[in-house]
């Protein structure tokens, strides 16, 4: 009995496909995926930061949004967590409306392995009221950043949470 030929493309392209794959653990262009990040990760991880401050000084939300993910998760101090860009732009548009902003993001530390890396370090914020009569805002604190590599090898924000150094107000 002769075997059938038509199955012999099929198979041909099943073996092909099976055969070019990554292997667990590889990326495109035989690198590592859960090796360290290479120097040009760290620095398109600092650039990140680099945006999100240049944006939100320029009073652009959306330039700010820009730098999260389209389901990131923002985690501001005593509030819920904002999920998904469109809420981070408005939560960060509502801040630039009202104040122009002068951010200092300093990284202490960045890690990560593959796609996925974190970043922790302080930050100083300066906002001065755009409404006359308003107080100026100072603050300082710190920060926790899950990033995530995107196809072009940039990193967006996938988690953002921030918090204070400076004591609480005192309740009215």
């Amino acid at each position: 009995m002769r075997p059938p030929t038509r199955l012999l493309p099929l198979a041909s392209v099943v073996l092909l496909a099976v055969g070019c794959r990554l292997l667990p653990g590889e990326r495109a262009g035989g690198a590592a995926a859960d090796g360290p990040l290479a120097a040009a990760d760290l620095a398109a991880i600092r650039g990140t930061d680099s945006a999100f401050a240049g944006a939100a000084g320029a009073g652009d939300a959306a330039g700010v949004a820009a730098t999260y993910l389209p389901d990131a998760r923002l985690m501001p101090p005593n509030a819920p967590t904002i999920q998904g860009r469109g809420a981070i732009q408005k939560f960060w548009g509502g801040l630039l409306g009202a104040y122009r902003l002068r951010f200092e993001i300093t990284a202490d530390e960045v890690e990560g392995r593959g796609d996925l890396a974190y970043a922790r370090g302080r930050y100083t914020l300066d906002a001065t009221p755009k409404a006359a009569g308003a107080a100026p805002i100072h603050d300082q604190g710190k920060y926790l950043e899950v990033l995530r590599r995107q196809p072009d090898g940039s990193w967006r924000y996938a988690v953002d949470m921030y918090s204070s150094d400076l004591p609480a107000p005192p309740a009215k």
